[in-house]
């Protein structure tokens, strides 16, 4: 009996512990303004003045699309103001970044590529 208890505790707890691991990661959460501007930094390195102009405009950014989220706008309608919100962030980021840290912000961007499924014969 008491191994039995034991043994409900050690898979409980483990349970618990894939539950707070997974949770925000899992859910597809993104990187607050803050900490993406620090990553950036890293990646690109990015001076001080730099990283704090990024965190502001990855913060502008963030407000107006957590705003315009609660207008209930119609898919199409919501995508193109999205769009239109990424694109002048966009060129926002371009102004502060020197044209080697743009490109490799740009590279950064890029979907990671697939390796090519080879076909069974």
């Amino acid at each position: 009996m008491r191994n039995r208890i034991l043994i409900l505790g050690v898979v409980l707890l483990l349970a618990a512990t894939v539950a707070i691991a997974g949770g925000e990661q899992s859910k597809g959460a993104k990187m607050d303004p803050a900490a993406k501007a620090a990553q950036l930094q890293k990646d690109l390195g990015l001076t001080d003045a730099q990283t704090q102009q990024v965190k502001a405009v990855l913060e502008d950014t963030h407000k107006r699309i957590e705003t315009l989220k609660t207008q209930g706008l119609a898919e199409p309608e919501m995508k193109a103001e999205k769009s239109k919100i990424k694109a002048e962030q966009d060129a926002k980021l371009k102004g502060i970044f020197t044209s080697e840290q743009w490109a490799k912000f740009e590279e950064l961007r890029k979907p990671p590529k697939q390796e090519a499924k080879q076909k069974p014969e």
